[in-house]
């Protein structure tokens, strides 16, 4: 059956599949992985618990990770990761992983010359690779970078677990704009360049902004009006999604009329304010933010004499070739922006917004090389980590924030999630963070990372989990070894959890209620609304049972005080229920957890532990019994 599937498989991407030693089905492998718990570490979370709820950081190895993550399965709308690329000691393999996913050993760093290292290299990340693509939603996309050493294994491991005609792009970025002197006799050449995978799960269902150039594009950028050289075409510096991005709600005043101008109903600035500023300013004035209590953000008006402004303003609209905000109808019309025919050849994203299918014109991009200009360099990334963390990270390479923030608002809607299974420095918290100000955007996270633990470095904790709290804090490390607020704060918070036992029916009976809390909280999804469910502790200081409310006002009450001890639902326990919820003006139903129950009272949901446990965590009885030997 096996080999049946494997020729299945083959037929699907053309007859041709990768084969190297030690070779096992991804599926085979995934199936075998035993869900974990998650600890969760308050003193490592940062902000309020809706805060936390939206966004996580987790330490423990990616793959037992993914499986555990059930509530997100399908759910993802972006994965952007940066895998280890075989180097030479940057990661480590367990030949025990092919039979036993569970095996605890960390297994052997590889060395360069392990003749053997390129089939290690897939035996690790097929079975990842496998599991990231069963996160994704249907029109969810993967963008994996990579260098020259595993680029063509790579290719043809996506190619064959994702299907060819799901590949969107092959990206090639400049890591470096000046060659490196270190070209001998086997390298001959200086690699200047990395690259960026980018998949879909379904390319016809995929949204992305990445679209072939037609000769239709170059017929839309006529001559000009205003004299221009460059050829440009009028574009809306609006977009959709006003009641979701109340920050990009707010008036412009022209400074031809004074008028004060609003984005249509329904719609909002589709560029961050400090922009839209600058754009304004190009007419030869200052702005300056000025509450109007018009229900909306303060407005940018113009800062000085109206009688100034529009004189400049005049001034320029005469002299030609307008600033790239301009002002339709001779400046007495509304405020549009110049979109240039060589930045759309470019691949320039002119815009942090998602763009929605209502939008002026879709982006395209022509050419799938980012110049350093375009997406950052290695340097850059290395330089930004250093100034948020301070110098002795022991990290080299690190990818720069301009790289994964493209990444990102090309391919993840402005309410979407984002996973990262490599998470390493946190590079893509940071870039979601700072995109999500940047645009009034609403993205969340999922960064996992491991660490070293043999070598007694958790750098989930002191790297990955310091550099996405200062993102947020503003704080940053001084000369003088303090830490200061210093940069501007990020708006967003996380929760982060630490990966535990695998779990199976008798390992959840077996649980004190700390531990129990936190495998409720952390597994806990709705039906109807998966990804986004989530439950706010309560403290424990006035309540025996209820310990949660979820995001309609409904109680989550737990009977367990430990194992051996009783854990039933009856009058009495329902009694205490119905008190508990009135005291905390509670709607109905209440969710009550217990291993056993005697009395159904109404308005009650009965949640049996540890069935029900489990089911939240994806057990399957016919193929993953609850109690595993």
């Amino acid at each position: 059956m096996i080999r049946l599937l494997e020729k299945r498989d083959a037929d699907e991407i053309g007859g041709i599949r990768l084969q190297y030693e030690g070779q096992t089905p991804p599926w085979l492998i995934v199936r075998q992985v035993r869900p974990r718990r998650q600890k969760i570490e308050s003193k490592l979370s940062l902000g309020t618990e809706e805060a936390q709820s939206r966004s996580q950081i987790i330490e423990g190895e990616n793959l037992q990770a993914m499986v555990s993550l059930y509530k997100y399965r399908g759910q993802i709308d972006l994965i952007l990761t940066d895998p280890p690329y075989n180097t030479g000691l940057d990661f480590r393999y367990n030949d025990k992983w092919d039979e036993d996913p569970n095996d605890p050993d960390l297994g052997k760093l590889v060395p360069e010359d392990d003749g053997s290292r390129h089939s290690k290299w897939l035996r690790f990340m097929t079975p990842r690779l496998w599991m990231m693509k069963e996160m994704l939603r249907p029109n969810g996309v993967l963008a994996i970078c990579i260098d020259y050493r595993e680029l063509f294994r790579l290719g043809v491991l996506l190619d064959q677990i994702f299907g060819e005609k799901n590949r969107i792009a092959i990206i090639n970025w400049q890591k470096t704009y000046s060659p490196k002197n270190n070209v001998g006799k086997l390298t001959h050449v200086s690699a200047s360049t990395e690259y960026v995978l980018v998949y879909a799960k379904n390319n016809e269902l995929a949204k992305t902004n990445l679209l072939p150039r037609a000769k239709r594009t170059d017929a839309r950028y006529s001559k000009p009006i205003d004299g221009d050289p460059q050829p440009w075409t009028s574009g809306d510096l609006t977009g959709p999604g006003a009641a979701t991005h109340l920050g990009q709600v707010y008036g412009i005043q022209s400074p031809f009329n004074g008028q004060i101008y609003y984005p249509a109903e329904g719609r909002c600035w589709a560029a961050e304010r400090a922009r839209v500023q600058a754009m304004l300013e190009g007419w030869g004035c200052k702005y300056t933010s000025k509450q109007l209590n018009d229900g909306k953000k303060p407005a940018l008006v113009v800062a000085g004499s109206l009688t100034v402004a529009r004189k400049r303003a005049e001034e320029i609209m005469k002299r030609g070739t307008w600033p790239v905000g301009y002002w339709l109808g001779n400046g007495k019309g509304a405020f549009r922006v110049k979109k240039y025919l060589k930045d759309v050849k470019k691949g320039i994203v002119p815009m942090t917004y998602w763009a929605d299918e209502d939008y002026d014109t879709p982006l395209e991009l022509g050419v799938t090389s980012w110049d350093h200009e375009q997406s950052g360099h290695s340097q850059a990334g290395l330089s930004e980590l250093n100034a948020i963390v301070g110098r002795g990270h022991n990290f080299d390479t690190v990818k720069p924030l301009k790289l994964f923030k493209k990444l990102t608002q090309i391919w993840c809607p402005a309410s979407g999630i984002v996973m990262d299974p490599f998470g390493g420095s946190g590079t893509t918290a940071h870039a979601v963070l700072a995109l999500n100000k940047d645009a009034g955007a609403d993205r969340r996270f999922i960064i996992i990372e491991q660490g070293r633990p043999d070598r007694g470095d958790p750098y989930a904790r002191s790297l990955t989990q310091t550099r996405v709290l200062r993102a947020i804090t503003g704080e940053r490390p001084q000369a003088n070894g303090k830490v200061k607020v210093t940069a501007p704060k990020l708006p967003g918070g996380f929760r982060f959890t630490q990966l535990s036992k695998a779990v199976d029916a008798d390992a959840v009976l077996a649980l004190e209620r700390e531990e129990m809390l936190d495998l409720l909280l952390t597994s806990h999804w709705d039906q109807g609304d998966r990804a986004s469910a989530y439950l706010k502790r309560l403290p424990a200081t006035t309540n025996s049972l209820l310990f949660a409310v979820n995001n309609r006002g409904n109680g989550y009450f737990l009977v367990w005080n430990g194992p051996g001890k009783p854990s039933i639902l009856d009058r009495s326990m329902f009694r205490t229920v119905t008190e508990e919820a009135k005291a905390a003006n509670l709607n109905p139903p209440y969710h009550v957890y217990a291993r056993l129950s005697t009395y159904s009272g109404p308005n009650t949901e009965f949640y049996q532990i540890p069935d029900r446990i489990l089911d939240k965590l994806g057990f399957n009885e016919a193929t993953q019994p609850f109690r595993i030997d």
